[in-house]
């Protein structure tokens, strides 16, 4: 995996403040190979300068830590060290700059963004960029934010579209995917197969794109949807559509399915109705295998929230929705954006104009 994320950073200005924002991003966010920090990354032997080049070329993203002594740091013959070409600081990141990559000033210990007078021309652009602080006493809620803030900028630099399938894996996901139907429909162990055949119900696997990009999965089927065997139809599926319209997508370009797939008894599901399902939802992810993920509503968002172990789980729709998450499958990594369900239009619709918001960030994936 190559470097994402480069941390730029003075020893004598924020070397403990960098640690600990590299172990913070280190522990559920990000993983080693994907941040690059000197004295983690450099083994001993190689080309320093070597090193730091290949990481910047192969980055994304560079962080640059400022903290109160980063503008004014001296060397052992009292000249600031921003002032000599050489200085590996400046070097880092004029090299950044020339090469387009985004830069994100990191301000820690309570520093202010240098002005661009104060910075050698060949930097100066650095004193243009959007500053975000980390403080102390808000160490956890700053960091969060500059989480979202990377993953939300990684997604629009890298994209995270996929190949479409040629017309034979197409045929073999619409057979496996039918399969899986037909198990669904014979599951005679289900906690709501009872329910489901007393009432003349349709259990609903979900429809859509067999190698669509983007799987929406709502909360449990409704009477209306059992009743005809397709998810999200009546007035949610309506406001669906015209979110998805927002976006240039139609229904038939994505994948709809829900972590219940059978209507609940009284419409109350239970934990055990979403354990059942919960291998049957895993087995459409691997056979469409999307790139991206999106819970509608607060059950989904719990349901993949805790199936990926993420470090958002317990968090609340009202909070996360929008926000861009990241796991990893068995055929590789997967972005997870939770979003409000459709029908909170229905029942709320001042928070429509939140809604077609959030899908607006789907568009990088399209």
């Amino acid at each position: 995996m190559s470097v994402r994320i480069f941390i730029s950073y003075r020893r004598d200005d924020s070397e403990g403040e960098t640690g600990r924002l590299h172990d913070h991003l280190c522990n559920g966010h990000f993983s080693d190979e994907e941040l690059f920090l000197d004295v983690e990354d450099i083994a001993t032997g190689v080309n320093f300068k070597d090193a730091v080049e290949k990481a910047i070329d192969e980055c994304s993203v560079m962080l640059v830590m400022i903290g109160t002594n980063w503008e004014s740091s001296v060397d052992a013959s009292g000249n600031r060290r921003l002032d000599n070409p050489d200085d590996m600081v400046r070097h880092e990141i004029r090299t950044a700059i020339n090469s387009s990559k985004r830069l994100f000033p990191i301000l820690v210990k309570g520093s202010k963004m240098p002005k661009a007078n104060q910075l050698p021309e060949d930097i100066r652009d650095l004193a243009f960029q959007n500053a975000i602080e980390i403080r102390h006493a808000h160490f956890k809620n700053d960091v969060a934010g500059l989480v979202t803030t990377l993953r939300q900028t990684l997604t629009e630099i890298e994209g995270y579209s996929k190949e479409p399938a040629n017309a034979t894996i197409i045929r073999q996901k619409e057979n496996a995917l039918k399969e899986l139907r037909f198990k669904l429909i014979g599951a005679t162990d289900s906690p709501l197969f009872e329910y489901r055949t007393k009432n003349n119900y349709l259990p609903v696997l979900g429809d859509g794109n067999p190698d669509a990009n983007i799987i929406f999965i709502g909360e449990y089927v409704g009477k209306t949807e059992a009743e005809q065997g397709r998810p999200f139809i009546g007035p949610s599926g309506d406001v669906l559509a015209s979110m998805l319209k927002t976006i240039n997508l139609r229904r038939e370009d994505v994948y709809v399915t829900n972590t219940i797939l059978d209507r609940p008894v009284d419409n109350k599901p239970t934990a055990k109705d979403s354990a059942y399902y919960m291998p049957f939802v895993d087995e459409i992810l691997n056979i469409i295998q999307p790139r991206v993920l999106v819970p509608l509503g607060g059950i989904a968002m719990e349901y993949a929230l805790n199936k990926y172990n993420l470090p958002e789980k317990g968090g609340k729709i009202g909070k996360l929705h929008g926000s861009l998450l990241q796991a990893t499958l068995p055929y590789g990594k997967i972005f997870i954006m939770p979003l409000y369900h459709p029908a909170v239009v229905l029942y709320n619709p001042t928070q429509r104009a939140t809604l077609e918001k959030d899908f607006q960030r789907l568009k990088v994936f399209i």
